[in-house]
């Protein structure tokens, strides 16, 4: 790279930003031999170099201390089984605050400017990070899985894991998915995750929005890193976008048939446009096929709409994917409503934010499920319910350095971002390479 932000220092200052002395020990005093600090330090560095699994974060803390010696509390491996014992006792509660404060101390140095957009925004959507089988459940719930019934394996599970959402399919065995929101901060060009809650199990993603957005408030009234929040139909309703304009926040979001009214509404205002007449356009290559936008938007600002007094526009983004060597065409539309005036929010910008929302599942999500492999159930790094919701946040956390290191390096002989797994291997050569199995490495 011509510049190289993926070095053990960088690492190291983004370690200290964290805080990880201040997360609350859950083990006895007596029992422990590896510092609570050590054992988190090593996991987010065998994150960031992308360990798939336990094993492999032992492997990583072996070569940190054959390359450098003491480094950061790390002077010796550490076992698998050491993590596969801590993360389960750790309080959720208690980590989350470290990617507050990486967070926070990112945007001191100005590397969550809004370079993207001319606004902060943030783009909320839910996830799901785990997936409990009727194996595991017994486990943890200290049943016999042949003698358990899911009504039984359901109420234990409301009591003790109440994050824990059960699913009884018509044919096969009870599972429990672990859900959480996450909020990316889609105008920066990081895109880091700046926010990550459990849903609980007994509700939904609209649900859990009210205590979602408290949240956010609570954490970031005052350094104020986004001033827009977007959203997916899943989670727009009347009630959560009341207590976005309550907290000070404008909205952007999406709206479908479920929305009944507003949605018809929407539809009648916009549904007949024309492309010709369309307030702006926009037009990219994507995966070989050449894509369309087009946006149309309604004036509400002089009387909302019904009960939404705080809408002030509604719009629709038309986007046409067409395949050059086929012909073959696809025409999809989506609907807005979005709380900022038309002199606020100019077309042109709509459509940059309505595209900019879908980073969430680019930057965050993709990159857990495809990079950190976070849907790979054989490497799970637990099976617990409360370690799969660390892991979880931990994860973001090794993927919010990544992003930093993505946004301040450049590749030599092009001046591009390099890629997620080109940082990834950096890292890993910077903290391992002078002990790793170069063949192991090249295979990799």
């Amino acid at each position: 790279m011509n510049r190289q932000a993926a070095t053990p220092k960088g690492f190291e200052r983004r370690v200290r930003d964290l805080e990880l002395d201040r997360v609350a020990e859950p083990r006895q005093s007596a029992k422990v031999t590896i510092a609570l600090p050590t054992v988190l330090v090593a996991l987010v560095a065998s994150m960031v170099t992308r360990a798939r699994s336990l094993r492999m974060a032992e492997q990583r803390t072996a070569a940190i201390t054959q390359k450098h010696g003491s480094w950061l509390g790390l002077h010796r491996r550490i076992a698998d089984n050491t993590f596969g014992k801590v993360l389960p006792k750790l309080r959720f509660s208690s980590v989350v605050p470290c990617l507050h404060r990486l967070v926070k101390a990112e945007q001191r140095r100005g590397n969550l400017k809004p370079s993207r957009l001319a606004v902060g925004t943030a783009a909320i959507d839910g996830k799901n990070v785990g997936t409990l089988h009727w194996q595991d459940l017994c486990r943890v719930l200290s049943l016999d899985a042949q003698q358990a019934s899911a009504a039984q394996v359901e109420e234990l599970l409301s009591q003790h894991y109440p994050e824990a959402q059960m699913c009884i399919p018509e044919q096969g065995q009870p599972y429990a998915l672990m859900r959480v929101h996450t909020v990316t901060l889609v105008s920066s060009e990081a895109a880091p995750c700046i926010h990550l809650r459990p849903i609980a199990g007994s509700t939904n993603e609209i649900g859990s929005m009210s205590e979602l957005l408290d949240e956010l408030k609570a954490v970031y009234g005052r350094s104020r890193p986004f001033g827009r929040l977007t959203t997916d139909a899943g989670n727009t309703s009347l009630a959560a976008m009341s207590k976005m304009v309550e907290h000070g926040w404008h909205y952007f979001a999406q709206i479908k048939s479920e929305h009944r009214e507003l949605y018809a509404e929407a539809e009648r205002l916009l549904g007949d446009r024309r492309r010709q007449r369309s307030h702006a356009s926009y037009s990219d290559t994507q995966n070989g096929k050449v894509v369309t936008y087009h946006l149309w938007r309604y004036d509400l600002t002089q009387q909302g709409w019904l009960q939404w007094t705080h809408a002030r526009q509604f719009l629709r983004v038309q986007r046409i994917a067409q395949d050059p060597a086929t012909g073959n065409k696809s025409v999809g539309n989506r609907y807005y409503v979005s709380s900022e005036n038309p002199d606020q929010l100019s077309p042109t910008a709509a459509l940059n934010v309505s595209r900019a929302h879908w980073r969430c599942e680019d930057e965050t999500h993709w990159t857990a499920d495809a990079q950190m492999q976070e849907d790979r159930r054989r490497l799970a790094w637990s099976r617990h319910p409360k370690g799969i919701l660390v892991v979880a946040l931990l994860r973001m956390i090794a993927i919010a350095i990544l992003a930093a290191a993505r946004r301040l390096s450049r590749m030599g002989y092009s001046r591009e971002t390099p890629s997620w797994g080109q940082v990834a291997e950096h890292f890993l050569l910077e903290l391992c390479g002078s002990a790793l199995d170069m063949k192991a490495f090249d295979t990799l």
